[in-house]
């Protein structure tokens, strides 16, 4: 139904050879944001895992094709990733984009703003060519931060500043990758280490909760929009 409503247009591949006519997929309309802001025109609604933007516009508007009024209410330009991923293409996407879906994404305090983590690092004594104010990188995953104290050549004390470390992690020195340490376990002493799963399941949920238009202004705004797209 979406786009039985766009204008057509020539296309070619072949510098006009041949020319086809097809559906002017470029148009834009959006809706106004007095539209989409007003409280009167709309319900919230968060989005059950599994649900897609077909599903909820058959729940509130018995049509599936009216899906494209869900998605440009919410200024959803990509369903795929704009819209909450269910929780097995969860899974797979974090899977594909992380090395340690397990691994430290940040540290957040109490309020959960992302802080800087103090962490004990510990080694089976393959920290001896580590020192203090060292900057050292994670190797294994996404990580990296300061030495601020030496203990022993197994025992380092470290802000973290991007990232994190884990147990199984290999650390390198910044000034000189050639040196290498490999974490046997790790102790936080301030911040809460949020993993990179957690991070974006986070991310995922913030997006269930979307803005349905209410029935009753349906007819309005469809008509509207295929005004627009013949001006």
């Amino acid at each position: 139904m979406y786009f039985k409503s766009f204008p057509y247009t020539l296309y070619t591949l072949d510098n006009t050879t041949s020319v086809q006519v097809v559906t002017d997929i470029t148009n834009r309309i959006t809706l106004s944001e007095e539209v989409k802001n007003n409280l009167g025109l709309f319900d919230e609604y968060d989005v059950k895992d599994g649900e897609t933007p077909e599903l909820v516009a058959d729940k509130f508007y018995n049509n599936p094709e009216l899906h494209w009024i869900v998605l440009h209410y919410n200024d959803i330009i990509d369903p795929r990733f704009d819209w909450p991923l269910d929780t097995n293409n969860l899974n797979l996407y974090v899977a594909s984009k992380y090395t340690d879906v397990n691994g430290i994404h940040h540290y957040e305090d109490a309020n959960l703003n992302y802080i800087n983590g103090n962490v004990i690092l510990t080694s089976n004594n393959s920290f001896g060519n580590f020192a203090l104010n060292d900057p050292i990188i994670n190797n294994t995953n996404i990580g990296s931060g300061v030495i601020t104290s030496k203990i022993s050549n197994s025992n380092v004390f470290i802000t973290v500043t991007t990232g994190g470390f884990i147990s199984g992690d290999q650390i390198l020195l910044a000034s000189n990758t050639s040196v290498v340490g490999n974490i046997s376990s790790t102790t936080t002493l301030t911040g809460t280490p949020v993993t990179n799963l957690v991070y974006e399941d986070e991310v995922n949920e913030s997006k269930r909760r979307i803005k349905i238009l209410k029935a009753s202004y349906l007819d309005a705004i469809v008509s509207d929009f295929k005004k627009k797209l013949s001006e």
